[in-house]
């Protein structure tokens, strides 16, 4: 008898069959496939309902129209080539296999059999939707092509109007390039199906063709010879955009060597294509194979080898008597595609200055700016500020009302700070804190008695602070939920008003929504009801980019106060690499976030958007004088309903508009260059370059400063075998400026960049002329260069910066300071023409280790090689005019910061206070105080206006 206690044998485990493991396995990929496609789903229907939600499903349609367009024609081309062609291989086939087929295409008939037909079909379709997809990528290109215009003006080698190159060429050429590619493939495709069919029979020593086969492939290829004859031919037009010789565009050589070997290419592709049909009656191949070897040997000789010759042996010894007129061209066409051909050049000079003229002449001084709108300024803002879930990222520049004048006004936003709310669930990160507060502002041109900025709340009004879209949100939040938002300091928890965003009024909303974040709490919250929307895209320039992916933004949005609301105003750009003959734009002086980045050679700053800070809403204006713009024509036709006339923007808006610095910076680096005409241009005699920018580390006492001859006498050594270009040394960086041009008390809220003499190892640096550009409403993108005379030209920035730093002071000053934690820095060295003079003024910074407590310690001033130090900007004058008392205002005590005037004075009120100012005014002038006068008569007469206006109601 067994034992009981024995244990039993284990039971063993059922496997799986095949069948049920295949079917896991297809299961499984059905699931994965499902829940992709269920997402990508999701992401469509979101991205229609945000476009939905800023009104501009025009923009969605069309560009997705577009997209589809392009899929259908590409890939139905393909498909139809590849079918036809398959179709024809199978009608060429034997009708019997030879004996020595070989076995693998034994076993792929005996496979396929009957269903060759349907393979012929399938492979078509997958080939055709694999060449299709990229296309859709060309929209752009395919738009500006259906809607192209007419620049006015003609390529002075062809003749073609610049929108042909700009509008036409790009799409032709990729639509050219596109079918070679295609039509390697099908004959490819077609070999391989005359293999497996029997046309083709691989054997050794060499494969065996039926007569039928190779008329069938002779016809393909002279197909691909015509094609590439074509694509010889538009390469013509695109020389007048190439780099190869002393200019962007066609040169001596690309003209007189290369453009004849592209014809000669042309016609050989040509030849050859005939060559390959003349087989289908001859069945001779040999001529058409010599052909071909003839065309490589002619593209490596002519495109190559014979252009580098004429260049190496005809151009370089006489370069500037062969290049002469290609530089003519060059130059006009870079004018004209960089906006440089209307600079309005002024003559302009200073002379002696007093210490009358100066105190006659204050407004001037009134108007430097103490502060540099930077990221350590930024900090500034944001420690003094004190929030704890808000942040200042940015400070910018504009002008404002300030005490009855216009002043500039550092400018920042309270934006919402994510990494810093103590909230760190869900509800807190998108329920609760959606939204930054308001604006921060301090008049530029002041400090407190503390050497801090003067803040001031009565500059702005902002009767609706909350920032639910900023520069630096990403991200989503819900608003209208049952959980409430995080007020903004001073007011009520106030429920959210505006109609931004999507309204999440259905379950299938809130599923398509959590698919596309991949949140399941868009599913599970109950904080969420019919009434919450979601708003996304909350970065401003991505949402301007969303909608108008085809222009190129300005990497510095800025804060504008419009009726109560904080509006973001982008600086649009419409670009372009495709102008014939014109120089590639200069962007290496662009700043690390510069959005006007990348390879262009036509630019135009078109559009002005602007994102309401609020409720998200967007509107691209379409500025005065677009007209002049073909490239935003073609946009404005594609979309007629996407850009609003400039003559509908509101005049509050207008009047902070500023010219864009971005671009500012690249025209003013090819102005300094493309001034002359094309007799100097080569050797750049009489150029100017961008004048070196200053130190910005003072230099401390008891070290040496070397300074290189500044004197006008310096040689200039450039060696005129080649073009002289400007050193890689560090140039001045423009600064936004209210600029007294004639040193009169009428100002320009402009920006400024100065030039000096061009030097090849910047020997020359003096003041040789400078540029403005103009932000004023009326007078808006105005350029104008004021030049000095030559005979008697003023040290420049860098040997004004120089002098300053040499200033035994200035460095006993700064080795005081720079130490014990702190440090020392030069703030923007600004050039102040002062009457019939001109004045350097720089403020001098120091900054605490403890991070956000930079202080205006000093201002230097510099006239004519004397440098002056002072606590303020009247004591620094003093030292160079002794004698000098006129306050300039620099310096605020927190007890004299007015706060402006009460809401609700009376007409009365407002009278007897203008009276008092009057009085102020006139005791000033018997003291001769001028400057004192002038800003007390401004506020008086501000005090008189505002009882008019309500008395007239």
């Amino acid at each position: 008898m067994a034992n009981s206690s024995e244990p039993s044998a284990p039971t063993p485990r059922r496997r799986m069959s095949d069948r049920g493991r295949v079917f896991l396995i297809i299961a499984a990929v059905v699931l994965v496939g499902l829940l992709l496609s269920a997402r990508m789903l999701a992401g469509f229907y979101v991205d229609y309902l945000w476009h939905a939600s800023v009104d501009r499903t025009d923009v969605f349609w069309g560009i997705l129209w577009s997209k589809l367009s392009l899929f259908a024609m590409f890939g139905g081309t393909f498909i139809a080539l590849a079918v036809v062609n398959l179709v024809i291989a199978d009608r060429l086939a034997p009708s019997a296999f030879s004996a020595n087929t070989h076995p693998v295409v034994e076993r792929f008939h005996e496979f396929f059999g009957h269903r060759l037909k349907l393979l012929r079909i399938a492979v078509a379709v997958v080939l055709g939707l694999l060449f299709a997809i990229p296309t859709m990528g060309r929209w752009q290109d395919w738009e500006m092509f259906q809607n192209s215009k007419s620049f006015g003006i003609n390529d002075p080698r062809f003749g073609n109007d610049v929108g042909f190159y700009l509008f036409k060429l790009p799409f032709v050429t990729f639509v050219v390039d596109w079918l070679f590619i295609a039509l390697v493939f099908i004959t490819i495709l077609v070999i391989l199906t005359h293999v497996l069919s029997g046309g083709i029979v691989l054997q050794p020593p060499r494969p065996k063709l039926r007569r039928a086969t190779k008329a069938h492939i002779a016809v393909l290829l002279s197909l691909l010879a015509l094609v590439k004859a074509g694509d010889y031919w538009l390469t013509r037009y695109e020389l007048t955009t190439a780099n190869r010789g002393a200019v962007r565009g066609i040169t001596y050589a690309v003209d007189n060597a290369q453009l004849p070997a592209v014809l000669l290419l042309a016609m050989i592709a040509i030849l050859t294509a005939a060559l390959y049909l003349s087989t289908l009656k001859t069945d001779r191949w040999r001529p058409a194979v010599v052909a071909s070897a003839l065309w490589a040997l002619v593209a490596l000789i002519g495109g190559i080898i014979y252009p580098a010759a004429v260049q190496s042996l005809v151009v370089k010894p006489n370069q500037t008597e062969k290049e002469a007129q290609y530089i003519d061209w060059n130059i006009e066409a870079t004018r004209h595609a960089l906006g440089i051909d209307n600079v309005e050049v002024r003559e302009v000079d200073y002379g002696a200055l007093t210490r009358s003229e100066v105190s006659a002449n204050v407004a001037a001084l009134q108007d430097v700016r103490l502060w540099r709108p930077d990221a350590k300024t930024a900090v500034r803002f944001r420690t003094d500020d004190g929030a704890s879930d808000t942040t200042v990222l940015d400070v910018d520049v504009d002008r404002y009302e300030v005490d009855g004048r216009t002043q500039q006004v550092l400018v920042g936003a309270r934006e919402l700070d994510l990494d810093q709310v103590g909230n760190r669930s869900w509800q807190g990160l998108h329920l609760i804190n959606t939204h930054g507060c308001g604006l921060v502002t301090a008049p530029a041109s002041q400090v407190n008695a503390d050497d801090k900025p003067a803040y001031r709340t009565d500059i702005v009004d902002v009767t609706q602070p909350e920032l639910y879209f900023s520069p630096s949100l990403s991200g989503y939040s819900i608003v209208n939920t049952s959980v409430d938002e995080r007020a903004c300091d001073g007011r009520e928890d106030v429920a959210y008003e505006g109609d931004a965003g999507v309204q999440l009024n259905s379950v299938f909303r809130r599923l398509a929504f959590a698919l596309d974040e991949l949140d399941y709490n868009l599913i599970g919250s109950s904080a969420i009801n019919d009434d919450s929307r979601l708003l996304s895209i909350r970065d401003v320039r991505d949402r301007v980019k969303t909608i108008a992916p085809f222009l190129t933004l300005d990497g510095d949005p800025y804060p504008v106060v419009i009726d109560g609301t904080v509006v973001w105003v982008i600086d649009a750009y419409t670009t372009s690499n495709r102008y014939p003959f014109g120089e590639s734009a200069d962007t290496s002086q662009l700043s690390s976030g510069s959005g006007l980045g990348g390879n262009f050679n036509y630019v135009r700053n078109s559009v002005k958007a602007t994102v309401n800070a609020y409720d998200g809403s967007i509107t691209l204006y379409a500025m005065d004088g677009a007209e002049a713009d073909p490239v935003l024509e073609v946009w404005r036709a594609a979309f007629p309903d996407l850009f609003t006339p400039a003559s509908e923007m509101p005049d509050t808006l207008r009047e902070h508009l500023r010219y864009p610095e971005e671009l500012f910076r690249v025209q003013t680096t090819a102005y300094s260059k493309y001034r002359l005409d094309a007799a100097d241009f080569f050797a750049r005699r009489g150029a100017w370059s961008v004048a070196l920018a200053p130190r910005e580390q003072p230099t401390k006492s008891g070290t040496t400063t070397v300074t290189t001859d500044t004197s006008s006498t310096a040689e200039d050594t450039t060696a005129q075998t080649d073009f002289a270009s400007d050193s890689d040394a560090a140039r001045y960086v423009p600064y936004y400026t209210m600029f007294h041009a004639d040193g009169s008390n009428e100002a320009t809220f402009a920006m400024f960049r100065p030039f000096s003499p061009f030097s090849a190892s910047d020997q020359r640096k003096e003041l040789v002329a400078y540029m403005l550009a103009d932000s004023d409403p009326g007078t808006y993108g105005q350029l104008v260069a004021y030049v000095l005379p030559a005979s008697s030209l003023p040290d420049g920035p860098f040997t004004v910066g120089a002098a300053m730093d040499a200033d035994r002071d200035v460095g006993q000053q700064a080795t005081l300071l720079d130490q014990g934690g702190s440090t020392v820095e030069y703030g923007d060295l600004q050039m102040v023409p002062v009457g019939d003079g001109l004045l350097w003024v720089r403020p001098f910074y120091v900054e605490s280790q403890e991070a956000g407590q930079r202080t205006v310690k000093y201002v230097i001033v510099e006239y004519n090689g004397n440098v002056g130090l002072g606590e303020s900007l009247a004591e620094a004058l003093a030292v160079i005019f002794p004698g000098f008392s006129t306050p300039i205002g620099d310096v605020v005590n927190e007890d004299q910061q007015p706060s402006g005037p009460s809401d609700d004075a009376t007409p009365e009120e407002l009278l007897q206070q203008a009276e008092a100012l009057f009085d102020d005014a006139d005791a000033a002038l018997k003291d001769g105080d001028l400057g004192l006068y002038a800003e007390r008569i401004e506020a008086a007469r501000a005090l008189v206006q505002q009882a008019l206006d309500l008395l007239n109601g």
